[in-house]
């Protein structure tokens, strides 16, 4: 939390996205992805506010480890955005948010994800995007 304050962020939020399945099995079966929402600012209030527990939608994870469904991120990103604006997602799941007219970065530390992702966005989006990559 205190990197994110240092960064000028605040959290608006922290969702929960309940799955039908265990992803591994320890003291407890995980059945559950989290993340916190991170604004910059204070964003507008959406007009139907979204429901902290979600429901999962299974990527296949083709491309990443931890890679997440466009259907359980592009709602979220429209609720807390409006298009043209920029999402920063520094863990690199969040191609939803070119797809819903906003700007976009994302880290990655791994090339081969990265160019998998590029590769995503090239094919969806080839006529409507600028790419600026550093791998």
């Amino acid at each position: 939390m205190q990197a994110w304050k240092s960064a000028s962020f605040t959290s608006v939020g922290h969702i929960v996205w309940h799955k039908s399945y265990a992803s591994t099995a320890r003291f407890f079966q995980y059945r559950h992805e989290q993340t916190y929402v991170l604004a910059k600012s204070r964003p507008c209030l959406p007009v139907e506010p979204l429901s902290d527990v979600q429901s999962w939608i299974y990527s296949g994870n083709r491309s990443h480890p931890t890679e997440k469904a466009v259907g359980i991120l592009k709602p979220l990103i429209e609720a807390f955005t409006q298009p043209g604006q920029v999402v920063l997602d520094p863990s690199g799941s969040t191609l939803a948010a070119a797809l819903a007219g906003r700007s976009y970065i994302g880290v990655e530390l791994e090339a081969k994800c990265c160019n998998a992702k590029l590769f995503r966005l090239i094919t969806r989006l080839s006529d409507q995007i600028i790419i600026r990559a550093q791998i």
